[in-house]
């Protein structure tokens, strides 16, 4: 997983900067995300949790919520410098996630969001925090399809220009191998060959309006994106569309997948 933060594209960058632009990402899906676990997940108090990439901590605040004191929740990451203070039942291990877990089969749930799709190789992660699932304990990924993110109106001025400024980008993402722009698409047939059972798949699409906070959030992830691949004059085409008010778009997808643990 070292290699994770030398491809990660936000690495280097200021930890205050980097800090603020976690929080908002896991602010903006914290809802979407809660919604799925809910529907997918039976909690119960005393529940063992684990997640990996714990990044701001958000999600582990609201696992220890649903588990209680007499609950277990660790959080995993190769950088816990973002994760703020573990309070019971919180826990935290800065380790690697390729590592031989330090508590095998001992977890209810484990749980990943947009972790899987930065990884080198995403069939060994998804293998190595099986390990740390209990049998008939459950997997939950969630990563992301950038390859749906379009124009939604495309008689729209500019469409056409956005589309193709945004092809370029995923194609420049898809080269370089920091990420693959459709990676969520896979996730569910990985976690198949994973081995694990009743594996469900479900999306949080949504139309996004240009100018919104959330607009204007993709906007800068594009410029990070495509400064450092090489595509920063198309990135800023990008993001010049997003932050157009009245210009409306496709986001990209939240492939949100479960696994069952035989």
């Amino acid at each position: 997983m070292a290699e994770f933060a030398e491809r990660y594209f936000a690495s280097g960058r200021a930890v205050e900067d980097e800090r603020d632009r976690l929080d908002r990402l896991a602010a903006f899906y914290a809802e979407p995300t809660q919604r799925w676990l809910e529907r997918a997940v039976v909690f119960r108090p005393g529940m063992r949790i684990m997640e990996a990439g714990a990044g701001s901590g958000a999600m582990l605040a609201w696992f220890a919520r649903k588990v209680g004191e007499g609950g277990d929740v660790l959080g995993l990451d190769i950088d816990l410098s973002h994760a703020g203070r573990a309070e019971p039942p919180v826990r935290l291990i800065e380790a690697d996630l390729y590592a031989p877990p330090a508590e095998p089969e001992r977890f209810d749930l484990v749980f990943a969001r947009l972790v899987i799709e930065h990884l080198p190789d995403p069939a060994r992660a998804i293998a190595s925090l099986a390990r740390w699932l209990r049998p008939g304990g459950v997997m939950a990924l969630a990563d992301l399809d950038c390859s749906v993110a379009a124009a939604a109106d495309k008689q729209a001025a500019g469409a056409d220009d956005f589309d193709a400024a945004l092809d370029r980008v995923r194609s420049a993402m898809d080269r370089s191998g920091l990420v693959e722009a459709a990676f969520g698409a896979r996730l569910p047939r990985l976690m198949q060959e994973a081995g694990l059972l009743d594996v469900r798949e479900d999306r949080f699409e949504r139309i996004v309006e240009g100018g919104s906070s959330w607009a204007n959030f993709m906007a800068e992830n594009n410029l990070i994106i495509g400064e450092l691949l090489g595509e920063a004059e198309t990135a800023r085409r990008v993001a010049a569309f997003m932050r157009r008010p009245g210009f409306r778009f496709h986001d990209q997808a939240l492939v949100r997948v479960t696994g069952r643990k035989g």
